[in-house]
């Protein structure tokens, strides 16, 4: 029977192994004794579509057994990293008793650049993108909540069936799962919705209130704008990963309110107690991804002498929160912060 193992699973990577275990697949989690001993008593999964159902507790491998083994003898078909970008180098190392030469790792991180050092680390194995492109919240211990829309797509894998075969297993009312050809565009279209994660750890409240708040909207328009002018040089056509084209977004981001709540009601179909995740990471003090985020559009602005001042300054203020209490920047103050006019 082909086996699965979800490395790292926090939100998104227990949600996705619930979703496996629904549709009868065999899947182990790895994941930190304060995740398993949460989900002892079995999981629920539920999303915003008012889908639900009842698991029993689901199969684990501790980090303890990984060690134990050597190279390739925990050998599974599948393994799906789900940890943060911040701990794929880490991973590289702690995976290497589940790879053997037929494994194919899925990387399931936000931002740039993952993928390219897991193929680095394990070079004659398949390592494909993931990209998720919804939230998942912990509404009580066991229950993981899908709050947003999307589908989880993964990257199409040439010959012998590998990525028809992985949607079709995988997709069901709680997790719908297509499938693209161009990876980097569509990680670049995701990234472009990924910049609010910073505005969002920097606001301290949920992301429904937040996108009801014009300046913190424009702010993150401004950020889009940066990434968009990058995207253009690099001669990259983002696909579309929400009802509107790419370009369009930043547009209907600056509307007033009224006329927002209009237009982008589906950008706003999202739980309100939904947080980004790295809003997870600033609140407990654990390092965030920005690097990978609005530090990706910087560092490539930097290659193709595109100023990228908004992004830049946001890297900065999160910077600035490690080890220090969380900020509470209204919109107004961080609009002020990165541009005198927008």
């Amino acid at each position: 029977m082909t086996s699965h193992v979800v490395f790292g699973a926090g939100l998104i990577g227990c949600y996705l192994g619930g979703v496996m275990q629904l549709k009868g697949l065999k899947v182990q989690l790895v994941c930190r004794p304060a995740v398993q001993a949460k989900l002892l008593g079995g999981l629920i999964l539920s999303d915003y579509q008012d889908h639900r159902t009842q698991l029993a507790t689901p199969a684990f491998i501790d980090s303890q057994t990984l060690t134990a083994h050597g190279p390739g003898q925990l050998a599974c078909d599948y393994v799906w990293l789900t940890v943060k970008c911040t701990g794929v180098e880490q991973a590289m190392l702690d995976i290497r008793s589940l790879i053997a030469p037929h494994t194919v790792i899925l990387c399931c991180q936000n931002g740039l650049g993952s993928q390219h050092i897991v193929q680095q680390a394990y070079p004659q194995n398949r390592v494909l993108g993931v990209m998720v492109p919804f939230n998942v919240v912990e509404l009580t211990h066991g229950q993981l909540h899908r709050g947003s829309q999307g589908d989880l797509c993964i990257e199409s894998a040439p010959g012998k069936g590998i990525t028809d075969t992985l949607v079709n297993s995988l997709k069901s009312d709680l997790l719908p799962v297509s499938q693209t050809q161009d990876m980097s565009s569509l990680l670049w279209a995701k990234l472009q919705l990924n910049l609010g994660n910073s505005i969002n750890a920097l606001a301290d409240i949920p992301v429904k209130a937040m996108l009801e708040q014009r300046d913190y909207r424009r702010v993150i328009a401004a950020l889009m704008d940066e990434l968009l002018a990058v995207t253009d040089k690099l001669n990259i056509t983002l696909p579309k990963v929400t009802s509107l084209k790419a370009p369009m977004v930043p547009v209907v981001l600056r509307l007033p309110d009224f006329l927002f709540k209009l237009v982008a009601n589906r950008m706003l179909a999202i739980d309100p107690q939904v947080r980004t995740s790295m809003w997870w990471d600033v609140s407990q003090g654990k390092a965030t991804e920005i690097a990978y985020l609005n530090g990706a559009v910087v560092n490539y602005g930097e290659r193709l002498g595109i100023p990228c001042p908004a992004n830049k300054k946001i890297v900065s203020l999160i910077e600035g929160l490690a080890g220090h209490q969380q900020e509470n920047y209204s919109g107004a103050q961080l609009l002020a912060l990165i541009t005198k006019s927008d």
